[in-house]
């Protein structure tokens, strides 16, 4: 199979054993790594691999825009620092001076990018069904027009903190699914975290920081509930419940 067939299988895999719930939407990372590993698409299945020496690659995700998507950026932005990676927004046409639109990219270990893709695109396809599935319920205050926006914006905050949870829990006992040790996830945690961060300051050294602010409202409390599921670790076939996760 050529790379673009294998991800196209486990996409489909990945839908077909996760289900709605949106405790198991956060887990799945786990699920899409083990796949990646079982079709040779990551540089992490290697015993030989060394992050330092992984290659360090930017790509687009997502469309140019002139309004920002903050739900979207927020999945985006969870989901790369589980992966080690870093984002940054530019211009999407840097030559052309009357071009007002930005767009996200994502610097991260070539290892890493087919991980991020795949989970990225399962995850907002998950929220924006789940936010339809929301709205059309009839309950409180699904009639305002910024209810299903708000909600987006609650389930995205929730699931990028749900991420950086499992990514301490991972630090502390290790990856048990892929047969690692703490040790082993914290030397690759921080040898990925140096080599994208060093890309990111020789490409982007006069950065800018921003803080993202995503305002709650009718419905943000609906779609944070939902985030807050805690489901089972069915992709891997474990029984045990995952911890509860906290964090705002």
């Amino acid at each position: 199979m050529n790379i673009n067939e294998v991800k196209s299988k486990i996409a489909k895999l990945l839908r077909l054993q996760t289900s709605n719930n949106a405790g198991e939407a956060a887990n799945a990372a786990a699920f899409v790594e083990k796949l990646c590993v079982k079709y040779n698409v990551s540089s992490t299945d290697c015993k030989d691999y060394d992050p330092e020496k992984d290659e360090v690659v930017e790509f687009k995700f997502g469309k140019a825009y002139q309004k920002a998507n903050i739900p979207e950026q927020n999945l985006i932005h969870g989901v790369v620092k589980y992966f080690n990676g870093q984002t940054i927004i530019t211009h999407a046409n840097p030559d052309d001076y009357y071009c007002n639109k930005r767009i996200m990219k994502i610097i991260a270990s070539k290892g890493n990018q087919i991980q991020i893709e795949l989970y990225l695109e399962y995850l907002i396809e998950t929220m924006n069904k789940l936010a339809d599935e929301a709205k059309k319920s009839g309950g409180f205050g699904t009639g305002i027009s910024t209810y299903k926006t708000n909600w987006k914006k609650g389930f995205s905050m929730k699931i990028a903190n749900r991420l950086l949870a499992m990514k301490n829990e991972q630090k502390r006992k290790g990856r048990p699914e892929m047969n690692e040790p703490a040790l082993v996830v914290l030397n690759r945690n921080s040898s990925e975290q140096k080599a994208t961060l060093a890309f990111m300051d020789e490409k982007y050294p006069r950065r800018k920081s921003s803080r993202r602010r995503s305002t709650s409202g009718v419905g943000y409390a609906d779609g944070r509930s939902k985030a807050e599921s805690v489901g089972l670790h069915k992709q891997t076939g474990e029984s045990q419940r995952t911890l509860a996760l906290t964090g705002s």
